[in-house]
């Protein structure tokens, strides 16, 4: 999968390069009139220096300068030239033609070739018609793939840009290129320097002052078992901190953004971390697994009997106004982190409800949990569809945004997934209650899940998980041996 995911961006440099070459500056400017696109001003600023003044006039910065160069015996010049290369690290180098013109149309190509994508735009319509026009948005999001990337920026081209912050995980080559010019910034997790920390905790609160909209993933990586992680206080706690300059009078709003898919394309790799590593594949073994995979599809695509993965939806929680839940818990303002941890945990925990709310329901998501509530047990078509009616009326409070409006219908979308997967196989189950004329009990063909992908089963059943019925039975931590 890492395969295919550098090599597709191998291509989309490239193309872009050309594509800048060709057309320019000019271009993108017309551009950006023709389709009236939303950029933020303070994103297409191009010179380091300009970011600078704002990050470096910080109290916090300096302070970390000076720490730094105490802490390190290093003079207060090497300790600024080691700052500005933490900034050089973040700052993104947003490209107009880059965005549009090469990360749109492929990234619109690429989930409409592997998925059946679906937005629900109706919250996101209500709150641009309601909201202040100088509102500040910052989209949180909770993590299921690196796909996601993909398809929440595909689904709202027509809104605006998003700038996200992105893990480590994609500074390497031409990954780092590709999220800067498409404007992402970069964040080391788990990295503790304190003048780190405080260049990024300054980039992103300014960015937010002035009014860049941001895409964050609250959970800080992507979930192994399936079910909602533990938020991370750290991107949230940069964000509202802008509130503390009497200047950012601009009202500030954060969009819980839910995810769900019928097949996340690395879920093999994730649920097999959490297990022992003498139980998880070997490199070769996912190198073989990546190749198969690429070589079967295309041959699919060749002979046009490929089939996409189902569903990847994205919904809207309710808006979050930042103001109003400062005003209602002043200490999230506080100077000390240990001061506003409380209230900024209160925030977190209330921006991952909305999202949980908001989580689409999909097939395969359903069917997994049908299955995890009868485990080991066969099951027949009836009675798969008999659950799915069940669950339909049960859930009828949670988000359906299916094109299935039936149990029947919604059990075949199902299949046409987990068929190609193998992740079912058929059974035989006798029936004591029924007999045929001789006496004989009745057989009936039924289904059950397959035995070796019970941590997929688990996988997609955990994903319709509320963020409280998790909370209350705890977090799932990865195993490192």
């Amino acid at each position: 999968m890492t395969l295919m995911i550098e090599a597709a961006a191998a291509v989309i440099l490239l193309a872009a390069i050309m594509l800048a070459l060709v057309l320019g500056k000019r271009h993108a400017r017309r551009l950006q009139r023709t389709r009236r696109i939303h950029v933020d001003r303070f994103k297409l600023k191009r010179r380091h220096a300009e970011i600078e003044l704002e990050v470096f006039g910080s109290r916090e910065v300096v302070d970390a300068v000076r720490g730094y160069a105490k802490e390190h015996h290093s003079t207060i010049d090497e300790a600024t030239r080691q700052a500005k290369t933490y900034l050089r690290e973040i700052v993104p180098k947003f490209n107009l033609l880059a965005y549009y013109r090469v990360g749109a149309p492929l990234a619109r190509a690429i989930m409409h070739f592997l998925y059946r994508p679906v937005v629900e735009h109706k919250t996101l319509h209500d709150f641009n018609a309601t909201a202040p026009k100088n509102a500040v948005v910052v989209y949180l999001i909770n993590h299921r793939s690196n796909a996601d990337y993909v398809l929440v920026a595909h689904m709202l081209f027509k809104f605006v840009s998003l700038s996200y912050a992105v893990g480590e995980w994609a500074r390497v080559w031409p990954l780092n290129h590709l999220f800067k010019w498409f404007g992402g910034y970069f964040i080391r997790r788990r990295y503790r320097e304190p003048l780190y920390h405080a260049i990024l905790s300054t980039f992103v609160s300014t960015i937010t002052k002035n009014g860049v909209t941001q895409g964050v993933f609250i959970e800080g990586g992507l979930t192994r078992d399936g079910a909602f992680q533990k938020p991370k206080l750290g991107m949230l706690d940069y964000i509202v901190a802008g509130k503390r300059d009497p200047g950012f009078s601009a009202p500030l709003f954060l969009i819980p953004t839910a995810i769900n898919y019928d097949r996340v394309l690395e879920d093999r790799n994730l649920t097999e971390e959490l297990v022992g590593r003498e139980d998880r594949r070997t490199k070769g073994d996912k190198l073989q697994t990546t190749i198969d995979f690429l070589f079967r599809n295309l041959l699919r695509s060749i002979l046009r009997r490929f089939k996409r993965y189902g569903y990847a939806v994205v919904t809207f929680g309710t808006p979050i106004a930042v103001d109003d839940f400062v005003h209602e818990h002043p200490a999230i303002l506080s100077p000390s982190y240990d001061g506003r941890k409380t209230a900024l945990t209160e925030l977190a925990e209330l921006v991952m409800t909305e999202i949980s709310n908001a989580l689409p329901v999909t097939p395969v998501t359903l069917l997994a949990r049908i299955f995890t509530d009868h485990p080991g047990q066969p099951l027949t078509d009836a009675e798969i569809i008999d659950a799915i009616d069940a669950y339909r009326e049960t859930w009828h409070n949670r988000v359906w945004l299916l094109r299935e409006k039936t149990g029947d219908a919604i059990w075949r979308a199902a299949r046409n997934v987990v068929d190609l997967r193998h992740l079912l196989q058929p059974a035989e189950r006798w029936r004591s209650d029924l007999f045929e004329g001789s006496g004989v009990p009745v057989i009936e063909e039924a289904w059950q899940w397959n035995p070796r992908e019970l941590l997929l089963r688990d996988y997609y059943a955990n994903s319709l998980m509320t963020f409280a019925e998790v909370k209350g039975r705890g977090w799932v931590e990865r195993k490192k041996g």
